[in-house]
């Protein structure tokens, strides 16, 4: 990983996070619509399912830890949407995945407010059912501006990512006795 990359996620999450408490969150509450899970879900189509399951287990666990319910349910969660948004990515068609990305993220907000329930009492399991099309909404016209910008930063010189680069062509390597 280049160091560029590391401190371009790091961030990242530091910005969505701070949008998220200062500005995205009062404007859309009572929703959970939810910045940061619609940048690990843009990050994740890009980058594939690897990196969309790191960044969002530790945005998720960054969030977890600067709130007052029991941290991991957020990491659980968006590790879930960071890997399933990287495996079923179409890369084509933006519209495509913001529309996933959205519909990605309003489950995990659902699984979220329900573990929540379930393990820290202060939300209540109806909640989730009435605010899951909202935040899946919300989340999808978030993802609409969010999709294309990540993908265009991602693809910059200084932040694509690596890739190797083979000298030799190993034949046979497993063919010995």
């Amino acid at each position: 990983m280049k160091r560029s990359r590391l401190l371009a996620a790091i961030a990242g999450i530091v910005t969505v996070l701070v949008l998220q408490a200062t500005l995205v969150g009062p404007v859309t509450a009572p929703f959970p619509v939810s910045l940061p899970v619609v940048l690990v879900a843009a990050v994740a189509f890009v980058d594939g399912p690897a990196t969309g399951l790191s960044l969002g287990f530790a945005t998720g666990l960054i969030a977890d830890l600067g709130s007052a319910h029991p941290a991991g349910v957020l990491a659980l969660c968006w590790l879930g949407v960071g890997l399933v948004c990287g495996t079923i990515a179409d890369r084509r068609s933006v519209v495509r995945d913001a529309l996933t990305a959205g519909l990605v993220c309003g489950i995990a907000t659902f699984a979220a407010t329900l573990l929540l329930a379930i393990v820290h009492g202060g939300a209540v399991a109806v909640d989730a059912i009435r605010y899951a099309l909202p935040a899946g909404l919300g989340d999808a016209v978030l993802a609409l501006a969010l999709v294309p910008l990540t993908r265009a930063m991602l693809h910059t010189h200084s932040l694509r990512a690596p890739h190797p680069v083979y000298t030799q062509l190993i034949v046979g390597a497993g063919a010995r006795d």
